[in-house]
């Protein structure tokens, strides 16, 4: 049985987007953050990060541009987990990725059941490219909400656009229900940003 969202098609590699190139990371100063609306902020180093226990998860990855690829392994840490360590308050309802490129997204809360904090695809740390040293994996929406080059999480009561959000992509990103713009009549975006 073919398990192809709509409007995808099945590609063989991944094509790596970037909003100012794949940033140089310093693995000994990295800290990932978790804040906003929790009880106990997070700030972890890498190390501490790796010594978390981690799980493994097998999912297709679904681009916006229509390309997906099958059978991703990724490797990291259940956000669930994190958001709990953090004292995670239930009035917060969305998620707000931080990237070390200067890139962000908002992700609703309901869709962050699933998500990882990434360190490894299919068995391997995860490359520069693909986001190293972390990466957020949110399997159930299309891939820019899977934000690379991860340093931190903001959870929010409000919501408030990120980048490609910004630019009139969809608030939430759903693959199957292909939320790709804000205006679905919409295929390419113009709105110029200050």
């Amino acid at each position: 049985m073919d398990t192809t969202p709509p409007g995808q098609f099945w590609g063989k590699r991944f094509i790596i987007y970037t909003i100012n190139g794949v940033p140089e990371v310093d693995r000994e100063k990295y800290r990932f953050e978790l804040f906003g609306e929790v009880d106990k902020p997070l700030s972890m180093d890498l190390s501490e990060i790796e010594r978390m226990s981690s799980i493994t998860i097998r999912r297709d990855f679904h681009c916006v541009t229509k390309w997906s690829i099958k059978d991703c392994e990724w490797q990291g840490i259940p956000f669930s987990e994190l958001a709990s360590k953090a004292g995670a308050r239930k009035e917060a309802s969305f998620a707000y990725a931080y990237c070390l490129d200067g890139y962000t997204t908002v992700i609703p809360m309901e869709n962050m059941s699933d998500a990882i904090v990434a360190t490894k695809l299919n068995g391997e740390p995860i490359s520069s490219k693909q986001g190293a040293p972390v990466r957020l994996v949110v399997p159930s929406l299309y891939g820019w909400k899977s934000a690379k080059w991860l340093h931190a999480i903001e959870l929010m009561r409000e919501y408030r656009d990120g980048y490609w959000e910004e630019r009139g992509y969809h608030e939430r990103g759903d693959f199957m229900l292909e939320e790709r713009y804000k205006d679905p009549s919409a295929r390419f975006i113009h709105k110029k940003v200050a």
